[in-house]
């Protein structure tokens, strides 16, 4: 009869299992799962350091191309527009929230297909536990017929009975019925001899601190990219160079941080799908040390319900000889019921009765676990929580990893083109300090000496009455500053009150007006 659980390999496991196997050496080695190959251990870390290695050299060329552009381009005097730099930041920081959000929910598959794989090995251990404490109790029950009720039948026919032929006859019974008895526990000590040697309680514990470092480490891992990325928000919509500055110092610690989880995460799920593909083997190669390699096979394949054939060998021996001391047990009764001693031999035969009906339902709870059936159930759950749903998870934050990082890269790249043209280089010009107009408003920086340097006074020429009588009347702007002097400023006022005096007149001429 064949069981009904069986392991299929997922496509996952089998497209990572084809990943290129490298050592230190830069040789191909074996892929096949083994932890106790130096040469797969290298294989695993060599690809664990190739996301690792390209953040280092990317960090290079930010560093380079940071360099470049802001220290060796000028600074621009005027801010500039930023539109079309922000949109691609915004469409950046989007991908990248995305990408967090798979993480999010391949983090959460990674640790339920743990979790039911967890459990299933603390099935197996319950299993196991049962088994042992069904051999304590069958232990006991045999040594209690063996020692106590069968002496005590014994010692009953012994007194009571006054045809030595026939107490000869029921002893021998009752000593066949002891035989069994013995047979029986020695069959079930062999079967607690292997079961004691297999104890999953490392493996689990083992399994349940890994899982539980991986899942917190990268939910703060992808709770800090969700924290660089707000600043990156708050930089783009106010602005604020401020704010970038802050974005692009943590983005640097965020894209080394990506990228080694992605060398994490690469080598992890690359191990895991090399042990996906052949799992028993490896679980094979590790138990043969302690058990039999049929038995471990009957419990790992289960081509048959009642592997493992030697523990079925066994229980079955165990149920045979409980029904003969039950049948002995019944002759020896018929042969004395003609003397009238079954009032003195109500109580031995009450408790070795019991002892045998117990015995046989223990036998046969002990038959249902020993079984492949329920263990290999479990195994094939273990495995199904892992590889098929785990793995699935894992290769969900493999995929989201590389593509966040990319996004980061980008994000440092625009970063800086936004921070520089949002910058404003101050203009410094030489001015006479003793300029009462100073400062000027910006609008009017060419007004009066700060536009260019302040030249000595010198005595300008004057101006003919026809010049300054052609020359056109200014008027000033209401919000326009006050102006510096100027030579020609003199020649225009004084032209509004009439008459210019000339040097070639020697005569100073005044206006009616001022008369």
């Amino acid at each position: 009869m064949s069981v009904q659980s069986v392991y299929k390999i997922d496509w996952v496991a089998s497209f990572l299992h084809k990943f290129p196997h490298i050592n230190f050496k830069f040789e191909h080695v074996n892929s096949t799962f083994n932890t106790e190959n130096s040469y797969y251990k290298e294989s695993i870390i060599f690809l664990a350091a190739l996301p690792i290695v390209w953040c280092v050299v990317v960090f290079l060329c930010l560093f380079g191309c940071l360099c470049l552009y802001c220290c060796c381009r000028e600074r621009p005097t005027r801010k500039h527009k930023t539109t079309c730099s922000r949109c691609f930041v915004g469409l950046f920081i989007i991908l990248a929230i995305g990408s967090v959000a798979v993480g999010f929910f391949g983090n959460e598959e990674g640790n339920k297909g743990m979790q039911s794989t967890m459990d299933a090995l603390q099935g197996t251990n319950d299993t196991l536990a049962g088994s042992l404490d069904t051999l304590s109790v069958l232990d006991e029950v045999s040594g209690n017929i063996t020692s106590l009720w069968v002496e005590a039948l014994k010692e009953v026919f012994k007194k009571r009975l006054t045809n030595a032929t026939l107490e000869k006859e029921v002893s021998r019974m009752a000593d066949e019925i002891k035989n069994q008895s013995s047979i029986v526990r020695g069959d079930l000590q062999g079967i607690r001899d292997k079961v004691d040697k297999i104890n999953l309680d490392v493996i689990l514990n083992t399994t349940k601190h890994a899982e539980f470092y991986r899942w917190v480490g990268t939910i703060t891992l992808l709770c800090w990219q969700l924290l660089v990325l707000l600043v990156y928000i708050l930089a783009n919509l106010k602005k604020s160079r401020y704010w970038l500055i802050w974005g692009i110092v943590l983005g640097l610690v965020s894209l080394l941080l990506a990228w080694t989880g992605t060398g994490a995460y690469l080598g992890g799920t690359v191990a895991l799908s090399d042990f996906c593909v052949d799992p028993d083997s490896f679980v094979i190669g590790q138990l043969e040390k302690k058990l039999s390699p049929v038995v471990i096979r009957s419990y790992v394949r289960c081509e048959n319900k009642t592997d493992p054939q030697k523990f079925a060998t066994a229980i079955d021996d165990a149920l045979t000889y409980i029904d003969k001391a039950n049948k002995t047990l019944d002759e020896a009764l018929l042969k004395t019921k003609k003397y009238n001693i079954s009032q003195f031999l109500a109580g031995p035969v009450k408790e070795l009765r019991g002892g045998l009906t117990s015995a046989k339902v223990n036998v046969v709870s002990l038959s249902d676990t020993v079984y492949c059936g329920q263990i290999h159930t479990h195994y094939v759950t273990a495995l199904r929580g892992m590889c098929n749903r785990a793995l699935v998870g894992m290769s969900l934050i493999l995929l989201m990893l590389p593509a966040l990082g990319l996004c980061l890269i980008l994000l440092q790249c625009c970063a800086p083109r936004i921070w520089f043209l949002l910058a404003v280089r101050k203009e410094y010009k030489i001015v006479d300090i003793k300029d009462p107009f100073l400062p000027r408003p910006p609008p009017y920086h060419t007004y009066g000496t700060i536009g260019g340097e302040r030249t000595p006074l010198q005595e300008q020429p004057v101006m003919e009455d026809r010049d300054v009588l052609s020359r056109p009347h200014r008027v000033d702007s209401d919000d326009s500053p006050p102006p510096a002097y100027r030579v020609s400023s003199y020649s225009e006022q004084v032209s509004d009150l009439g008459t210019f005096p000339t040097r070639n007149s020697g005569i100073n001429h005044y206006a009616a007006s001022d008369i």
